[in-house]
């Protein structure tokens, strides 16, 4: 598998994975979603938006570099749009990651935040991105366990490659 496939296969794995997340958790009352808990954020929708920020900066730092940065973007909206938006907002994700040559997917972004600064192939803001949404999948499953909820979903990235991708 090359770099494209590479890239591609995990962008899609997780579309897959927020979608399937986003739609198990759209079955309950937003109550139980927006219920606090002690975590890095303090109950699964918030950490739902925080995916959602997150996903955005990074398509827009990866669709201006390396002649521009992404600007981070407070997202405010209620939990059901969040539940909606961060799938749509992967999918885009997914799109323009398959639409990515080799050369554009190895080719050098600078960063330069005021949290970070430095020099990564394009495939690296890539993989660092949907590596930070399987962390908070993580942490949502957690938090929802917390909360009362005793069925998550399977999001696993062998899982998508074994069973998923061969439905």
């Amino acid at each position: 598998m090359d770099i494209q496939q590479l890239m591609t296969n995990y962008a899609a794995y997780n579309r897959w994975a927020n979608e399937t997340l986003c739609n198990w958790l759209a079955q309950y009352p937003v109550a139980i979603i927006e219920q606090t808990v002690p975590s890095s954020f303090n109950s699964a929708a918030a950490t739902i938006v925080h995916l959602l920020e997150t996903e955005t900066f990074w398509l827009s730092f990866l669709r201006a570099a390396p002649h521009g940065q992404g600007q981070w973007q407070s997202i405010r909206c209620a939990t059901a749009e969040a539940l909606t938006r961060l799938p749509a907002q992967s999918a885009e994700f997914a799109a323009y990651v398959g639409a990515c040559t080799p050369q554009q997917l190895t080719q050098p972004c600078p960063l330069n935040q005021p949290w970070m600064q430095g020099v990564l192939p394009r495939y690296e803001y890539i993989q660092h991105c949907m590596n930070h949404s399987s962390y908070h999948r993580g942490q949502v499953i957690t938090i929802a366990r917390l909360t009362g909820l005793t069925d998550p979903p399977n999001t696993d990235y062998n899982y998508y490659n074994m069973v998923v991708k061969n439905r």
